[in-house]
């Protein structure tokens, strides 16, 4: 294109939704948005510049758990050392049956249990001084048992993993989906590139062109996959759209409801398909002509709430 965005003047200033943005831009007399969506290498580009450190450090907690890490741009990826496995290992002389533990506590509880099989007035006091023996008190006085410590086979202090960072973008990217701020920091800084590379891109710039013409066709300037127009003000686009998104999600993550749940998790799941249905009534009423998946949804979200109504003690 000779002209830039073929003469579609896009503002600076973007709106978060989920893990896109939307762009305005101005044609002549004309108004319209897009939507511009990165992907799990795009998000990783900015992840790797340090854009967004703290949606980067909750993602890999959620991926690992509590590990010592440090980002390793230039190989695309984080570097962590796993939790450090007991460097020794041990089991009960007389009763461990081939189980070890990563403490004698451990082993001596293990063996306490089996002997309490034949012998229930007997109970666990402590690890002997001397690092050998777990000691046992009865009405008889105190008793002693070996356990045997040897070196962990596992063990390694040294090791080091490496994690791609795509898969920590793409859980950034799913942060940012439920809404997440955070994580919408890093999607919206890898969006913003993703437009700016568009000037060297014609595919890329292409599609943004597409979608401000199509949209540009509906009064509010945004437009479905599907060709409905929305009839709602353009600000509460992201508004009423990131409710349905977010209910969806929550419906989602908590399931269906069982017969054998107790009325506090009915209760809550109920609570949850009332809200995505009453979120989906209100997205619903924005679209024209209706998107009969959508209202699809909203029928087998009055379902979800009914079936766990009846479940109720």
């Amino acid at each position: 294109m000779t002209v830039p965005f073929d003469g579609w003047d896009i503002f600076p200033d973007h709106v978060a939704l989920g893990r896109s943005a939307i762009i305005n831009a101005k044609k002549d007399a004309l108004a319209s948005t897009a939507v511009l969506t990165a992907d799990a290498a795009q998000v990783a580009k900015v992840l790797g510049k340090g854009v967004a450190g703290y949606a980067l450090s909750v993602a890999v907690e959620q991926l690992l758990g509590a590990v010592d890490w440090v980002l390793d741009p230039a190989n695309n990826q984080i570097k962590y050392k796993p939790k450090i496995e007991s460097q020794y290992i041990y089991t009960p002389a007389a009763w461990g049956n081939g189980t070890y533990f990563s403490t004698p506590q451990q082993a001596c509880e293990y063996s306490l249990s089996l002997i309490q099989k034949m012998r229930p007035d007997i109970g666990y006091s402590s690890v002997s001084l001397d690092d050998k023996d777990c000691i046992y008190v009865s009405p008889y006085g105190v008793e002693r048992l070996l356990y045997v410590k040897k070196v962990n086979p596992d063990y390694d202090g040294n090791s080091e993993k490496y994690l791609s960072l795509e898969t920590v973008a793409q859980k950034v990217i799913e942060n940012a989906d439920a809404g997440s701020l955070d994580a919408q920091v890093a999607t919206m800084a890898a969006a913003a590139e993703k437009l700016a590379d568009a000037a060297n891109d014609e595919e890329i710039e292409q599609a943004i062109v597409d979608q401000l013409e199509n949209n540009a066709k509906c009064p509010s300037g945004i437009m479905s996959e599907k060709g409905q127009c929305w009839e709602c003000t353009k600000e509460d686009y992201p508004v009423i759209t990131q409710r349905t998104k977010l209910a969806k999600v929550e419906t989602a993550r908590l399931g269906k409801c069982l017969p054998e749940m107790d009325n506090t998790a009915l209760f809550i799941r109920i609570n949850a398909f009332n809200e995505f249905v009453q979120a989906r009534v209100n997205e619903n009423s924005c679209w024209a002509p209706l998107d009969p998946g959508h209202v699809q949804q909203e029928q087998d979200g009055r379902n979800g709430a009914l079936k766990c109504t009846n479940y109720l003690k």
